[in-house]
């Protein structure tokens, strides 16, 4: 096969992966995942059944796909930020305004992963998944070097990480459960304060 070829067929493949995966997420927002099935998923992204299962051998191999993929360009920018030269302090910020205007914009992909039980599970068993303990640990990793420039005072960084991450996942979660969210930096604001002042109106 040409590289041309082969340069076309990855496209088409990219574009096929792409319209399956929102055929995915809308059908999951409408009728939740017990009740999707192949051939509604083959409809809903115009293509045939043949097709569909050239990409993915089952339905739980189609739903996996689909949550990793939603998480990848999340996962990008969060990455960007964190290899990025912002202070500690900035990038904490810069990480709670990417995550809540990634769902914000993409709301049915949420309310596809709350379906799941992605993000509803427990905090207990999110600490099995690799990606979320290598969140922690990159997270971690911010407050110390926080610490060290004299930003933060000292903590068990892995332990206020972990309070970190499920705040904002709690969050994320309010904000679609309320009709009116309100405005996503008031929120982003709220969740800082919290966390860089406490809730104390005075001070030891």
């Amino acid at each position: 096969m040409s590289k041309l070829k082969t340069e076309r067929k990855r496209l088409f493949d990219q574009i096929t992966r792409k319209a399956i995966q929102d055929a995915v997420v809308n059908l999951v927002t409408r009728t939740g995942t017990r009740k999707v099935t192949m051939d509604q998923v083959a409809a809903e992204a115009g293509l045939s059944k043949g097709c569909l299962y050239i990409h993915f051998r089952s339905k739980k191999e189609l739903l996996e796909s689909v949550k990793t993929a939603s998480f990848k360009p999340l996962g990008d920018q969060l990455q960007e930020i964190l290899n990025g030269s912002l202070t500690p302090n900035q990038k904490i910020e810069s990480i709670v305004h990417r995550l809540f205007s990634y769902f914000d914009e993409n709301r049915g992909l949420f309310r596809f992963l709350l379906e799941e039980r992605e993000i509803a599970q427990s905090q207990a068993i999110r600490q099995k998944n690799s990606r979320y303990r290598n969140f922690v640990e990159r997270i971690a990793n911010v407050l110390d070097d926080g610490v060290a420039s004299g930003l933060f005072r000292h903590m068990d960084s892995r332990k206020v990480a972990s309070i970190f991450i499920e705040a904002m996942i709690a969050m994320t979660a309010r904000r679609l459960l309320e009709e009116n969210p309100g405005p996503l930096d008031k929120d982003a604001r709220l969740l800082i304060q919290v966390l860089f002042q406490g809730i104390a109106l005075v001070h030891d």
